[in-house]
């Protein structure tokens, strides 16, 4: 077992070694040939007390390899994955395999563009087209087919897409779905210049995507109960399922509208249990902005609105042709990390307001360089939803319309609430620099982790940031989350040491002194260091990660307990 792990290990450095040897190969001919490369181990230690479990390799790593051609208009590239053997939190969803899985030719001049293979691309803000990777997540859904953009006028772009999805490692052949769709976006800053000379921002667009997905003939669903049981055949299964958008934006000086409305037609899957209503989305942003002074409110309402190519899949990361946007505000503390916001694409309605204000420079409370205010608040719940009657008479929603709802009507669960408040100041010396936090937040641990209950938690954090010399800099970061909920408090404290642009070293501890459990009262542990040498960043690090979730953008994952020492290298070239 240690010689296999040995050798998975040695191959991953191998490609660390391609990824070097091909940085000197620069130009060839007119062309110019660049790409980057990672790679994330793992060697894993069991600990029992925070549920870190012995693993069948201790030693894991993800890696990749991206190569791009570019000569004039005309570029191609590849990316090899390796993901074998993959740091456990990949492997618990399914994200393990190597191979070839994204290469694209693609010619671009004024007028057209022309993509063949596998690509990324987002219609509006995503809300019936998002195709993207976040690597940190294990999403990659690019679709791989073909994508033509063309640009008849300045600021007249049209563009369509057809391709499948990618699921993982999975095979594309055999496949029995595919996405296609259309986008036209107008921007009359660019049409009529005179308007943006004058400050205006104008842009509108509407999209049609639509997903096609055979329907296998022995496809059929039981409904009701007992004596009263029926079945839906397949051929009342829609194999195409369209959702359309029409997004607007506009600005003047410091105020700035956007507004986007989607419609998905009716498309029973096994997230919504299999009902026809059809699927609506709406977001909504305004920020307005001057010296010293900023606001921006946003909304959005998801109602069944959760948009896959294949309509049995229901892994949190796997084939979304869409993605509903998370509009609270994100943070990076850790210790609340876990009780991250994750958007709810069949069911939510909720708000955001954030306002920035900067105490006058050289006054009182300002100081030399100003203190800058900043107060959030962000609520979100669920939608209001009435069964229909057919729903309640079949003791089941499945095979009818499901529900009724009131668009702007909050449905009775609170999903998340967070009440925020941050202070920074440099201070006159502008040598040292001090944030302080506090939040107040709800988190709905039943309906957004699967556990039962609410937490409701106090968090106070305080980063503090002194600069030793133009080099060298010293910060010291501490946190304290105050429950009687779920895993209890947690206290929180990392001090980073920078010796810029080269090093970097922290060391931190996370304590759940708290834990109502004993034995569970544990220090989560970590130190790491980085060095940094042109385009290639080296970074080791030993200690324990918590058992939680991760979240980017709304977009969540579980990630769960581990112990060990890692290594992460990535380079460009």
């Amino acid at each position: 077992m240690i010689f296999k792990s040995i050798k998975r290990f040695l191959l991953a450095t191998a490609l660390l070694a391609c990824g070097f040897s091909m940085s000197a190969q620069h130009q060839i001919g007119n062309g110019r040939i660049s790409g980057d490369f990672g790679f994330n181990g793992m060697y894993y230690i069991p600990d029992s007390i925070i549920g870190a479990e012995p693993v069948d390799s201790k030693v894991r790593g993800n890696a990749f390899l991206n190569i791009l051609y570019s000569n004039g208009g005309f570029s191609a590239g590849a990316r090899y994955e390796f993901y074998l053997f993959p740091l456990i939190d990949f492997e618990k969803i399914g994200y393990q395999g190597q191979g070839i899985r994204y290469f694209f030719a693609d010619y671009t001049n004024k007028f057209i563009s022309v993509t063949a293979g596998n690509f990324y691309e987002q219609f509006g803000n995503g809300l019936t087209l998002r195709a993207y990777e976040d690597r940190q997540l294990g999403i990659d859904n690019s679709l791989l087919g073909a994508r033509i953009k063309i640009t008849p006028y300045k600021g007249i772009t049209l563009k369509g897409v057809w391709g499948i999805e990618r699921n993982n490692f999975e095979s594309y052949l055999g496949r029995k779905d595919y996405v296609r769709g259309a986008d036209l976006e107008l921007s009359f800053g660019e049409i009529f210049p005179k308007i943006q000379e004058k400050g205006f921002i104008a842009r509108v667009g509407a999209n049609i995507v639509s997903k096609f997905e055979k329907s296998d003939d022995d496809m059929y669903f039981g409904i009701g109960s007992g004596d009263t049981t029926a079945v839906i055949p397949h051929s009342q299964i829609p194999q195409n399922v369209a959702a359309w958008a029409a997004r607007a934006t506009f600005g003047y000086e410091g105020f700035r509208l956007d507004g986007e409305y989607a419609r998905k037609m009716n498309d029973p899957n096994i997230s919504n249990n299999f009902i026809y209503k059809p699927g609506e989305a709406l977001f909504l942003s305004a920020t307005y902005a001057m010296k010293g002074f900023g606001v921006a409110a946003s909304f959005i309402r998801a109602d069944n609105m959760e948009f896959r190519s294949q309509r049995w899949e229901n892994n949190n990361s796997e084939l979304f042709v869409n993605c509903i946007p998370a509009i609270n505000r994100q943070y990076s503390y850790q210790l609340i990390g876990d009780y991250s916001y994750a958007s709810q694409p069949n069911s939510q309605i909720g708000a955001q307001l954030q306002i920035n204000y900067q105490i006058p420079k050289k006054s009182k409370l300002g100081g030399k360089y100003g203190t800058d205010l900043t107060f959030n608040y962000s609520r979100f719940h669920n939608t209001d939803q009435q069964p229909v009657q057919e729903a309640i008479e079949n003791g089941t929603p499945m095979g009818t319309m499901g529900y009724t709802s009131k668009f702007f009507k909050f449905g009775p669960t609170l999903l998340y609430q967070d009440i925020g408040l941050e202070i920074s100041h440099r201070f006159n010396n502008k040598k040292w620099k001090w944030i302080l936090a506090y939040n107040y937040i709800t988190y709905n641990l039943e309906v957004l982790q699967g556990h039962a209950g609410m937490m409701r938690g106090h968090l106070v954090a305080s980063d503090l940031s002194y600069k030793i010399t133009p080099k060298h800099a010293l910060r010291l970061e501490l946190q304290h989350l105050y429950t009687k909920d779920d895993d209890g408090s947690s206290v929180y404290g990392m001090l980073e040491y920078s010796f810029s642009p080269n090093w970097f070293v922290s060391i931190g501890d996370d304590w759940n002194y708290g834990n109502p459990l004993a034995d569970h009262k544990t220090h989560y542990y970590n130190i790491s260091c980085a060095y940094v040498w042109n385009t290639t960043r080296i970074a080791v690090n030993f200690g324990k990660t918590k058992e939680g979730i991760l979240c980017v953008g709304g977009v969540c994952r579980a990630v769960p307990a581990s112990f060990g020492a890692g290594l992460s290298v990535t380079t460009s070239f």
